[in-house]
C-alpha cells in the first residue's frame, strides 16, 4: 500500500507538532507564551528542594545521653550485713538467756536468747553501715525521662544540664 503524498505531509505535520510540544514542555525549546509570572513560579520551585535540603541539614542531631536535671532526692539505704553482727548478737543473747531460768527453762532461754541475739545483731549491724544514696530525675533531650541511683550527687544541682558518661553525671 502506497501513501499519497497529502497522507504523508499529515503525517510528517503530526510528528513535527507532537515534537514541538514535547520539546516545549520539557524546556529544550523556550515556549513564546510563557508570561514572566510563570517563568518566576518556575524558577522559585526549582530553588524549594534545595532550601528545604539546606534546612534539614543544619538540624544538629540530638544528645541521647544529655538532659536536664530535675529533682534529686536523698535516701537512706541499710548497708549489707557481713554476718559478724549476727554472730556476736547471737553470743550476747545466749548469754542473757542462759541467766534466766533452770533447768530445761534455761536451756530454752538459752537457745531464744541465741535466735534473739542473732537477729538483733544483723539489724544493728545493717543500720550501722547505711548508707545515704540519692535518686536524680533527668528530662533527656530526647524528650523521655531517665531517673538514676547514685552513691553521691556532688556537683550538680536542679537546672543543670548533665551527660550520663559511663553511669555517671557530668555537668554539660
Amino acid at each position: 500500500m502506497a501513501l499519497s503524498t497529502l497522507q504523508i505531509a499529515a503525517i510528517a505535520s503530526a510528528a513535527i507538532a507532537v515534537g514541538g510540544v514535547a520539546a516545549v514542555k520539557t524546556g529544550v525549546v523556550p515556549n513564546p507564551f510563557q508570561t514572566t509570572q510563570q517563568e518566576e513560579t518556575k524558577a522559585e520551585a526549582a530553588k524549594a528542594p534545595a532550601a528545604t535540603a539546606r534546612v534539614a541539614k543544619a538540624k544538629p542531631a540530638i544528645c541521647r545521653e544529655c538532659g536536664t536535671v530535675e529533682s534529686i532526692e536523698s535516701f537512706t539505704e541499710k548497708g549489707v550485713a557481713s554476718g559478724g553482727g549476727a554472730v556476736a548478737g547471737g553470743v550476747v543473747g545466749a548469754i542473757i538467756g542462759h541467766q534466766i531460768g533452770s533447768g530445761r527453762g534455761k536451756d530454752l532461754a538459752t537457745v531464744a536468747g541465741a535466735v534473739g541475739g542473732a537477729v538483733a545483731g544483723h539489724e544493728i549491724e545493717k543500720n550501722v553501715k547505711k548508707v545515704t544514696r540519692y535518686r536524680i530525675a533527668l528530662r533527656m533531650d530526647d524528650g523521655t525521662q531517665q531517673t538514676l541511683v547514685l552513691d553521691a550527687a556532688t556537683g550538680v544541682n536542679v537546672g543543670d544540664k548533665v551527660k550520663i558518661v559511663d553511669g555517671m553525671l557530668v555537668r554539660n
